[in-house]
């Protein structure tokens, strides 16, 4: 995939940016951060970005409401509008964000790899709904096995679909391991195709690829969010568009 010339916030940028194109079928990433920095936001970016190239995405979230998840949507929706970004897309990703995503809300007692795949096939069965992008926001780390995240990568391959994951990390706990992956990934990281961190800046939130394929802490540019729209911030100073 050629990468596109687009103006700052676009929604085609942000993995683009970091990986150089989106993960393919069967293949998983995780965005690591602590709490309240932006992984719901930036996962909800990666939905977007997909749609916008017509994909059709599934957000399943844990201990959250689908209509909190919707506000989230509409709201990165509108900061990406009100920032230049391409208007062909844009157009995509709102009538993605109607026909071609479906957002599942599991209690965290209540989610399993078998329960997800049983969400699924009713999806394909009663309205032929077969994600390309499976989101997966809030499931704790410091509980899953490996054996469920190998259920689930066995999920995304069976269905032709990629998988991004939220993980919380912990300012108090400073675990990493030899390749530079933090607690509590630091034990998984071979599942994982892509692994990115978010972090915190005085006014930014810097994107750190930490892992891309075989690659641990590979030489990427360091990339940055604005931390109110959470778009792509070239000059990293936490300034949108509108704020120059």
């Amino acid at each position: 995939m050629t990468p596109e010339k687009s103006s700052q916030g676009s929604t085609a940028r942000m993995i683009e940016a970091c990986l150089g194109r989106p993960l393919q079928p069967g293949e998983m990433g995780v965005l690591l951060a602590r709490a309240g920095v932006g992984k719901t936001a930036c996962l909800t970016h990666i939905a977007l970005e997909a749609l916008s190239r017509g994909k059709k995405v599934l957000h399943a979230c844990i201990d959250e409401l689908p209509d909190k998840v919707k506000i989230w949507y509409e709201e990165l929706y509108r900061n990406m509008a009100g920032s230049g970004s391409d208007q062909a897309l844009l157009q995509t990703a709102r009538e993605g964000m109607v026909s071609s995503r479906f957002i599942m809300s599991y209690m965290h007692h209540t989610f399993s790899p078998s329960k997800l795949q049983e969400g699924m096939r009713n999806l394909a069965e009663q309205v032929q709904f077969r994600p390309d992008l499976i989101v997966l926001d809030g499931l704790d780390f410091e509980r899953i096995t490996r054996n469920q995240l190998e259920a689930l990568q066995q999920i995304a391959k069976e269905c032709g679909a990629a998988v991004w994951f939220s993980c919380r990390t912990h300012r108090h706990i400073d675990i990493v391991n030899e390749r530079g992956i933090p607690y509590p990934c630091h034990e998984l990281d071979d599942l994982f195709q892509a692994i990115l961190f978010l972090e915190p800046e005085p006014k930014t939130i810097s994107i750190v690829v930490l892992k891309h394929y075989d690659a641990y802490q590979p030489d990427k540019e360091r990339l940055y969010l604005n931390p109110r729209t959470f778009l792509l911030d070239e000059a990293g100073n936490g300034q949108s568009d509108e704020d120059r």
